[in-house]
């Protein structure tokens, strides 16, 4: 078998923290780097839950620091989400690694260097440090294989009417991801939205084994906010998606579509423009847009794939 090499960059976060205990257990996924930024929770946070993360998983990876804010907008960060500490108030050992110097937009680099073309990037918090990479080194576009996002949507946002978190909280460097030519994929509300766990699945999950327990705690902080603010009762697994889009893209529906990143509207910034359901089309239909998945085999991946620990 011929692994993909992934790079990772997160914002942990409950989601993402799903997203990391699966990838460590999908034998396709080679995971060679992971950086954090903030988004979620502070970067104080993210940096040191990514770093525990990876430490839990049994991965031997490093872990490395990313930005701290967007590149011009103030954070607006969703601890009503994830919690304080951005693991819906659950915690990890500390990790004992030793903390990485290079900076997450250098460590990028160097990774798609030495991978030579063959580097995928996943993204599922704010493109940031992608961004801060892409300006600092004018080859690296031809030096990523491909980034699969999660972010943005082509319907409806959620941290405003018009955009979905990871894209609103620092929209400059989503414009500057979405325009740099790369082959994006974008996994946005549109399908994380039905990538769901309802509390029968989630009582499932804490069922499986240790690592099932420890991600369905961290879930009922959401759980507890979505059931309050939206009368929803069930998680969306957002982030986990990117990588079960990596691995079994049969369960999922795309199509190539144009995108654009709205950085100056008083009601729309942050919202990603497409063309997918516009009689008008961009001239350049390159992302590939993933509006839907099978629920049933998704959860049926999801269980079998945390099984494996």
């Amino acid at each position: 078998m011929t692994r993909m090499k992934v790079w990772l960059d997160a914002d942990p976060g409950v989601d993402d923290a799903a997203a990391i205990i699966l990838a460590a257990r999908m034998p396709e996924i080679e995971l060679v780097g992971v950086s954090a930024c903030a988004g979620n929770v502070e970067l104080s946070y993210t940096y040191e839950n990514a770093r525990n993360l990876v430490a839990y998983t049994g991965l031997n990876l490093p872990v490395h620091k990313g930005a701290d804010r967007p590149l011009l907008a103030e954070p607006h960060f969703a601890r009503e989400i994830h919690g304080k500490n951005g693991l819906g108030g659950q915690s990890l050992p500390a990790s004992t690694a030793g903390h990485e110097k290079l900076p997450a937009w250098d460590a990028i680099y160097r990774a798609a260097c030495e991978y030579a073309g063959e580097l995928i990037v996943v993204m599922i918090g704010p493109l940031t440090n992608l961004a801060l990479a892409l300006l600092k080194y004018a080859d690296l576009k031809e030096k990523i294989k491909r980034v699969v996002l999660m972010g943005g949507a082509v319907s409806y946002g959620n941290t405003t009417p018009a955009a979905e978190f990871n894209i609103y909280f620092d929209p400059e460097a989503a414009d500057i991801v979405f325009s740099a030519g790369l082959d994006i994929s974008m996994l946005g509300l549109d399908v994380t939205m039905q990538a769901y766990l309802d509390e029968p699945a989630i009582d499932r999950i804490h069922a499986v084994n240790e690592k099932g327990a420890f991600m369905a705690a961290s879930m009922r902080q959401t759980l507890t906010w979505a059931r309050k603010l939206y009368n929803l009762d069930f998680v969306a697994m957002h982030d986990p998606c990117t990588f079960l889009y990596l691995v079994y893209p049969e369960l999922f529906r795309s199509e190539l579509a144009g995108v654009r990143i709205e950085t100056k509207g008083k009601l729309t910034r942050g919202k990603t423009v497409s063309d997918v359901h516009s009689d008008y089309k961009f001239e350049d239909r390159t992302v590939d847009v993933v509006l839907g998945i099978d629920h049933k085999r998704f959860l049926d991946c999801f269980m079998e794939i945390l099984g494996r620990y």
